[in-house]
């Protein structure tokens, strides 16, 4: 969850010509290199609070929380008592650290100080949402989007309605967020939010806190998720048991492309690395396995990965198959949250690196892989309309 200041347009006021490195290192991602630059501005005018508040949503993003709670305790201390922005991003630090108590407390105390400020608004409904309090927390949104209506505040809103089960109004929300965005990231974000609550809405009514694991991942990325134990917040299994975790979610892949009658004429590794794994698939499902450039819409290919970690040579191959409408594209695991995610994945659960994953995947092919016997929750959301892999299967264009 962002900052309602996270997306703002960057308009440079008088005085803080000083962020214009640090803001262009942002745009471009590079997160490093836009830290250093954050805090050697603050460090040469500590007055900058938008250097201090994007330096704060920068770590973040991240996902640095301590760090981003040693930047707010810093930044009350150089502000003082009487100042409520750095209680407000302390607030934010430990509400994501789950520290909610600690976090609504330092909120409160922002609020006292200066009840305009919409900030501390949208991060105690961001808070309160944390905390299951999802009346409360669209409430104080209320206030929020009144002092500064912003994408933000409307994407928090999608969230909690979604998380409540009201799928209608989320989807309204994110419509609301995608409208009103300014730019490009924000408005993508709103389209995957808007077609996720579309997805978690077919799944016979239920909130999403009592999704399963499969469930979780078919709303959250369109996929169809193999392994049953797997989420993102579980612990993952040893590593003495990995190549077991994947020998079993290749058979249930084996046992899916032949239940639902994909009949893929050739299988292809995204990148040379993935080439045992895509042997393995094409002798198991009696499909010619072929490099990835030759690949044609007419043989309905299927595109394997070992790690789908959202690199840009997966995502490349993917938007092939996009542009032809054909194909299906399977990740063995994947990380919980991709740039493209697999039609098909095997686990999200997995915790190593890539090079241990492939030594796992050695041992799961030794033997021959036969199709295993499909879960029905797996067969039932890949039979779901709004599954990721039928998107593609429309008339092809011609390939490029």
């Amino acid at each position: 969850m962002r900052l309602t200041s996270s997306y703002a347009v960057f308009r440079f006021k008088p005085g803080e010509e000083g962020l214009a490195k640090a803001r262009w290192y942002s745009r471009e991602g590079k997160a490093e290199e836009a830290e250093k630059a954050y805090r050697a501005a603050l460090t040469a005018d500590p007055e900058l609070r938008s250097g201090w508040l994007e330096l704060f949503e920068l770590l973040r993003r991240d996902g640095r929380l301590h760090d981003a709670l040693e930047l707010a305790m810093r930044a009350e201390d150089h502000f003082g008592p009487d100042a409520a922005m750095p209680r407000a991003i302390k607030g934010a630090a430990l509400a994501e650290l789950g520290r909610t108590r600690d976090a609504i407390a330092a909120l409160e105390e922002a609020i006292e100080i200066d009840g305009n400020l919409a900030l501390a608004w949208h991060e105690m409904a961001y808070a309160a949402y944390r905390a299951g309090e999802y009346a409360r927390a669209l409430l104080v949104l209320d206030r929020a989007f009144a002092l500064e209506p912003h994408t933000d505040t409307l994407m928090l809103r999608g969230h909690i309605l979604r998380a409540a089960g009201q799928f209608d109004a989320a989807e309204v929300a994110f419509e609301g967020a995608q409208q009103s965005a300014e730019h490009d990231v924000p408005r993508r974000e709103a389209e995957r939010e808007v077609a996720a609550t579309r997805r978690a809405a077919t799944l016979g009514g239920k909130k999403p806190r009592r999704f399963t694991a499969r469930e979780r991942a078919f709303a959250e990325t369109g996929g169809v998720l193999l392994d049953a134990g797997a989420d993102p917040q579980a612990t993952a299994p040893q590593s003495d048991g990995v190549p077991a975790l994947l020998a079993s979610c290749l058979r249930s892949l084996v046992g899916l492309v032949q239940s639902m009658q994909w009949c893929p004429a050739v299988c292809a590794a995204a990148t040379p690395e993935d080439e045992p794994l895509a042997t393995a698939v094409a002798r198991a499902l009696g499909a010619q396995p072929l490099p990835v450039a030759a690949l044609d819409p007419a043989d309905h290919p299927l595109l394997v990965t070992v790690w789908n970690a959202g690199g840009r040579e997966w995502g490349h191959h993917v938007a092939r198959l996009d542009r032809w409408r054909s194909g299906y594209a399977f990740a063995l695991a994947q990380v919980a949250d991709p740039a493209e995610p697999a039609d098909v994945l095997g686990t999200w659960r997995y915790a190593g690196d890539a090079a241990a994953l492939h030594r796992h995947l050695a041992q799961a092919i030794a033997r021959p892989l036969a199709a295993g016997v499909v879960d029905p929750e797996i067969l039932a959301i890949a039979s779901n309309p709004l599954a990721r892999w039928r998107f593609r299967q429309t008339k092809p264009d011609s390939p490029s």
